[in-house]
């Protein structure tokens, strides 16, 4: 039986900051960050409630933080942002439990594999400046746990949260240094439970299954 369908992922954060000197109430704004995901994906079953398939990820992603360097040359307004996207494939093996003909439980393994690059972008005063930043690549071996509905024979709504196994990220840039420039490369590895890098945390989708 073959299925497709695709997913959205987001996620959101930000802070303010209150402070009251002499009577008087301030409030600024803190670090935000968003993230932004699309997902579409085919897959086929190869036995009872055991399917292999294929997605791919576009997401993009935006870290601003207030620039403050106490008053001496920083203005309202001034900031720090990074912004960058992903493009990632992942093949997977999705075992479904079924509690009812409608309702039950996913079990997802995948690796995935995804490239990205990104930009900063700084603003002093009336000036904003753009440069290139860190190109990046990523690798996930692991599960991700869900829950599917459907609505329909043929419609399977489905939510994914949380990531299980191993992740690896690997950073390069260009650093200039005296006139030189040299390529920083960085690599950071993690296994345990959390978010993963390559989908948001929470994902919403649907898969439509053309036979049932």
């Amino acid at each position: 039986m073959l299925f497709f369908g695709g997913g959205l992922g987001f996620g959101a954060s930000n802070s303010k900051t209150t402070s009251s000197r002499g009577g008087t109430t301030t409030t600024e704004d803190g670090p935000k960050s968003s993230q932004f995901s699309i997902v579409p994906g085919v897959g086929y079953f190869i036995a009872d409630k055991l399917a292999v398939g294929l997605d791919l990820s576009f997401s993009t992603s935006s870290n601003k933080t207030p620039y403050d360097d106490g008053g001496i040359n920083s203005q309202p307004g001034d900031y720090d942002k990074t912004s960058g996207t992903v493009i990632s494939f992942t093949p997977y093996v999705r075992q479904y439990l079924m509690l009812s003909d409608n309702f039950g439980f996913t079990g997802t393994f995948g690796v995935g594999v995804g490239f990205g690059s990104s930009k900063r972008e700084g603003r002093r005063g009336s000036t904003t400046n753009t440069t290139g930043g860190p190109k990046t690549t990523t690798l996930e071996v692991g599960i991700t746990p869900g829950i599917v509905f459907f609505p329909t024979n043929k419609v399977g709504l489905e939510t994914n949260f949380g990531f299980v196994g191993f992740s690896s990220i690997t950073t390069k840039e260009e650093v200039q240094i005296i006139n030189q420039t040299f390529t920083k490369k960085t690599t950071n590895s993690s296994f345990g439970f959390g978010a993963n890098s390559i989908q948001p945390t929470f994902s919403l989708g649907f898969r439509y299954y053309l036979t049932k």
